[in-house]
């Protein structure tokens, strides 16, 4: 009887853990009703000072272009896994009417200077240090990914995981 008493506890912990990991990873809900998807069809009008500190940058620059921005942290885990769905589709699509762009923010550029030095991302990345676009777009959880369409208009913004097949399914949606 203890061998299955104990059994069943440990059986029980595997499952329990696992459910503690997937609710860390669901985005906490935004006050007052309001969300970062209310912003879905207004104009991405920001720009933000590129890694290198030199010019300003945002999806305004790339008229025509669908441009898919992923706002994201260096503490944040869930960010890290967002990026690795990202690079394929990056690789897939470079060359294709389609501009990727990553948004750090609330972190010192030089916090996130020296972690691009150990994972280096495979398109622009931007910084938000006093966390401006992100209170701007209510973005309250990362990462949080966001596409414009060809006429600057916000197509999708949300917070989670974005898998490859779902972005590539946005952006052709949003005109590529």
């Amino acid at each position: 009887m203890k061998i299955s008493t104990a059994f069943s506890l440990a059986s029980l912990r595997r499952p329990v853990t696992l459910l503690a990991l997937v609710l860390a990873f669901v985005p906490l809900s935004c006050a007052n009703g309001a969300t970062a998807e209310n912003k879905v069809g207004g104009k991405a009008d920001f720009r933000l000072k590129t890694i290198d500190g030199g010019k300003l940058l945002g999806p305004e620059d790339f008229k025509g272009q669908v441009v898919v921005v992923d706002f994201w942290a260096t503490w944040c885990l869930p960010c890290r896994f967002q990026a690795q769905m990202l690079e394929p589709v990056v690789r897939d699509l470079k060359g294709r009417g389609v501009q990727f762009l990553g948004a750090s923010v609330g972190e010192e550029v030089e916090t996130v200077r020296a972690f691009l030095k150990s994972k280096p991302a495979p398109y622009p990345t931007l910084v938000d240090p006093e966390d401006e676009i992100s209170v701007r777009l209510n973005i309250q959880a990362l990462p949080t990914l966001m596409v414009v369409d060809k006429k600057g208009r916000i197509s999708y913004l949300k917070a989670g995981l974005t898998d490859g097949d779902t972005l590539r399914k946005l952006i052709q949606k949003a005109g590529s």
